[in-house]
């Protein structure tokens, strides 16, 4: 008898054994770190977003974007993204091996999760020119809370004791699309990640915080939940050496950093700068300006406006020097050093002409230079992206207060899927000109009255400006 039971109990044990080593090891996908780099090239699916990943003039930008691309260097494979907004869509596309990677997701189920590289904040924000600030989670219960689908986010609000609360999962809406819905009142409360928040808030100031539900939420990649070890190795050793060497952090900082954003300075600020720092460039931006038949008080905003007349500046988006020029612009303009503040100015004012007679002949001459303005934070593709949605919405575009509305749909799913250049900070953009006109305003102003550099001046301006 007792040997029977010897003999049960081992045969138990092989079969789980055998069942363990079935269910862990599959030998076909063991090899998927093999096969990128057979294939020399890693695919990545990424939401478009703020913190994530769009485009300005051509150019692929975004934090979660920059680190995937760190990781294709490291493997010395290219980097093909996949921009895919669904989550079910995107699960679909790991599991049948058409992505490799799912960057930031947020999904956390029937998936192998690789390094935790970063952790954020998530909060209920709602919009303070419409509401108020809740004063318990009693009073979000009768209104709803509309998130995108993203699993980490919804079982964190059934975690935070809101579960009577209505949850509306938006399968369709990316986040820009939802905090448009709030920025104009069709939606109460959405959540937001301490980064998203970051950059939004610079915007739309009226975006504030209700309640946290949740402290450092993990930022991770998903690969498939069969995937073999090699590739989820090599991504600990990846973010192991970004940890090291600080790049993480460095990337991170150039995103989410207040060193330069698109923020009105105020009027006191401006004249600060207007008599410690434009004097030492006042004559290059008359000179430029002139010879490219521009009106200088308006291409030292522009040039304010990217840099704060800073002639080291360099942008997250790896534009560099006074006026901001790409190195790719740099060199189809003849600028050998867009470093050097003169040379920046000639191709900033070089620039802004080149863009001002692409613009098209329908729009009013007098405010075209707006249109090039806004096609030089953007770039022109987008300009005619919106151009092209307000005619489908038979509305012909003449003044730029027209397309500010089809700027603003850039960024939502809805609509740059069916544009040609795709998703965009459109509201970015907005608020660029705007901020270019407000300084332009105030350089008009002081030009009439021929006071420019007295240290008094700031006295004398309108409080409307």
């Amino acid at each position: 008898m007792i040997k029977f039971v010897i003999r049960i109990f081992i045969i138990a044990i092989v079969v789980s054994a055998f069942l363990y080593i079935i269910n862990n090891y599959h030998p076909f996908y063991q090899n998927d770190l093999k096969r990128i780099k057979k294939n020399d090239q890693i695919n990545i699916a990424i939401r478009f977003g703020p913190t994530s990943y769009y485009q300005i003039k051509n150019k692929n930008i975004g934090y979660t974007y920059n680190i995937t691309k760190e990781f294709a260097k490291y493997l010395g494979v290219d980097l093909i993204i996949h921009p895919i907004d669904n989550t079910e869509k995107a699960l679909l596309y790991l599991n049948t091996r058409k992505v490799d990677i799912l960057a930031d997701y947020g999904v956390y189920e029937n998936v192998n999760l690789s390094y935790v590289y970063n952790k954020v904040n998530l909060y209920i924000v709602y919009n303070s020119i419409y509401s108020n600030k809740p004063a318990n989670k009693e009073n979000i219960k009768d209104n709803s809370i509309e998130i995108i689908n993203s699993p980490i986010i919804t079982k964190s609000l059934l975690e935070h004791d809101i579960a009577s609360t209505k949850i509306n999962i938006n399968y369709e809406k990316n986040i820009d699309a939802i905090i448009n819905a709030l920025r104009v009142d069709e939606v109460k409360y959405t959540i937001l990640n301490s980064d998203e928040l970051m950059i939004y808030q610079k915007y739309f100031p009226e975006i504030k915080i209700a309640f946290q539900i949740k402290t450092d939420s993990p930022i991770t990649w998903a690969l498939p939940r069969d995937s073999g070890s090699g590739i989820k190795n090599k991504i600990s050793e990846f973010f192991t050496e970004m940890l090291k060497t600080n790049k993480i952090s460095l990337i991170h900082r150039n995103h989410f950093s207040d060193k330069l954003n698109y923020s009105f300075v105020g009027s006191k600020s401006f004249i600060n700068d207007l008599v410690n720092i434009f004097p030492l460039y006042e004559f290059y931006f008359k000179k430029y300006s002139k010879q490219y038949n521009h009106d200088w008080r308006l291409l030292a905003s522009i040039g304010y406006q990217e840099s704060r007349w800073n002639k080291d500046a360099v942008s997250y988006t790896g534009v560099r020097g006074l006026m901001m020029l790409t190195k790719d612009t740099s060199r189809e303009l003849g600028i050998e050093d867009r470093t050097n503040p003169i040379q920046s100015i000639n191709g900033g004012a070089k620039y802004l002409n080149k863009l001002l007679k692409k613009i098209p002949d329908n729009i009013n001459p007098k405010e075209k230079i707006w249109f090039a303005i806004g096609a030089y934070n953007i770039g022109l593709g987008h300009i005619n992206d919106a151009i092209i949605l307000a005619n489908q919405d038979n509305i012909i575009i003449k003044n730029w207060s027209e397309i500010e509305p089809y700027l603003l749909k850039l960024s939502q799913s809805k609509f740059y899927k069916k544009t040609k250049y795709g998703y965009a900070r459109g509201w970015e953009t907005v608020k660029y000109v705007q901020n270019i006109r407000q300084y332009y305003d105030i350089l008009v102003f002081l030009d009439s009255q021929d006071e420019i550099l007295e240290d008094n001046s700031n006295e004398i301006i309108p409080n409307t400006l």
